[in-house]
């Protein structure tokens, strides 16, 4: 018996090592190429497995991009947890700094054109950690503007806020970080209710 557990964690870490590889490819397939111009066959020779090893980890192309998405927000978010909008704040230095390591898959996991080949697989992730970080907001809030400040925090906790910051305004990590973490702090501290006297 303990055999079978055995073989059955081996091949389980198997897996994953295989898993992260043609992530890993796919990944650095699309920094040399666009990524609806990448093929399956070239993700898999990129990866040193076959198609059909390839295929049975992830069964479709939006199933790869789906790993892709994942493993992009694993990458930006890995050890953050604020559990205060001062936290949240800072956080977001880190996610546009990591982000910035990995700026072509950002790109493409936050801006595909067609949200069916990319799917958004970590949406309930990131609500749930600005809901944490935000709660001691949220909990004076009526629900129609505690979701006005969620979906803007949102946005400006997202790695596509560095993005277009420094599209537009050639903003590094930092500065952009700096942008949003005000934004945050004027957005959190506006919508609570006035103190009474």
């Amino acid at each position: 018996m303990a055999s079978d557990t055995s073989r059955s964690s081996l091949r389980d870490a198997q897996r994953a090592v295989t898993e992260q590889r043609i992530i890993e490819a796919l990944a650095a397939l699309i920094d040399e190429e666009h990524p609806l111009e990448i093929s399956i066959a070239a993700v898999a020779k990129r990866a040193a497995v076959s198609e059909p090893t390839l295929y049975r980890h992830f069964p479709t192309k939006r199933d790869l991009f789906a790993a892709l998405a994942g493993h992009q927000f694993q990458t930006v978010a890995a050890g953050l947890a604020p559990a205060s909008t001062g936290d949240l704040a800072e956080a977001v230095r880190t996610v546009f700094e990591r982000s910035a390591g990995i700026e072509n898959t950002v790109r493409w996991t936050l801006a595909a054109p067609d949200p069916e080949r990319v799917p958004r697989p970590n949406a309930q992730a990131r609500l749930a950690m600005l809901r944490t970080a935000l709660s001691d907001v949220l909990e004076n809030l009526d629900e129609d503007t505690a979701q006005l400040l969620l979906r803007a925090v949102l946005l400006l906790t997202s790695p596509m806020a560095w993005l277009y910051w420094n599209d537009y305004l050639g903003l590094d990590p930092a500065a952009a970080a700096a942008t949003a973490g005000w934004a945050i702090r004027t957005l959190t501290g506006a919508t609570q209710p006035p103190t009474r006297h």
